[in-house]
């Protein structure tokens, strides 16, 4: 390669390095524009929702905040109970007497002073049941409470287990209650 051809080179290589730097510049630009754009949304939103903080009472807000969650946890728990009594029916699932490593535990988590927490069931795989937790459970019978490290109890209520076909879903696959196998796991 002789000198001229190096030199044109060099020179388109320095022209592409150039305009990837301005095509970066305007990016960081939109993407900051953008930032600004959604602070300012954000910033009027608190401030709409800080008039009606006053306006209503924060005890209103929080009393219709926590109406609104309990409503939506018990309807998924209903939703999720009705899922599981419809596999039942078809015979894919079974009750069984004891809690297996391919089954699904039915309870409910009361709190340290003995309420029944919100949705008041819930429906967790085995497997996805925090692995501390499993072995106090394994071989458990419904009606077998669990300590657990918040001061509350998990009570085993039903166990269901997968009848043998080829065509059922796997355990994990079948309706559980993400939010209590969180809490149940932890």
């Amino acid at each position: 390669m002789d000198q001229r051809q190096l030199a044109k080179k060099t020179s388109n290589a320095l022209e592409r390095l150039d305009q990837v730097e301005k095509t970066v510049m305007n990016i960081v630009s939109a993407v900051n524009n953008s930032l600004s754009q959604v602070s300012q949304q954000l910033a009027g939103i608190t401030e709409v929702l800080d008039a009606v903080v006053q306006t209503l009472g924060q005890e209103t807000i929080q009393k219709v905040m926590t109406e609104n969650r309990t409503a939506k946890a018990e309807a998924q728990a209903e939703a999720e109970k009705e899922a599981l009594q419809e596999l039942v029916a078809k015979g894919d699932i079974k009750a069984v007497e004891k809690v297996t490593e391919k089954c699904i535990v039915v309870g409910r988590e009361t709190d340290k002073d003995g309420a029944v927490r919100v949705p008041g069931r819930a429906q967790v795989a085995f497997a996805r049941i925090d692995p501390n937790f499993q072995p106090a459970l394994l071989g458990q019978a419904p009606g077998f409470s669990l300590e657990l490290p918040t001061g509350g109890k998990f009570e085993v209520l039903e166990v269901y287990e997968v009848v043998e076909k080829s065509e059922t879903p796997p355990v994990e696959a079948l309706p559980v209650t993400q939010a209590n196998a969180d809490q149940v796991t932890t």
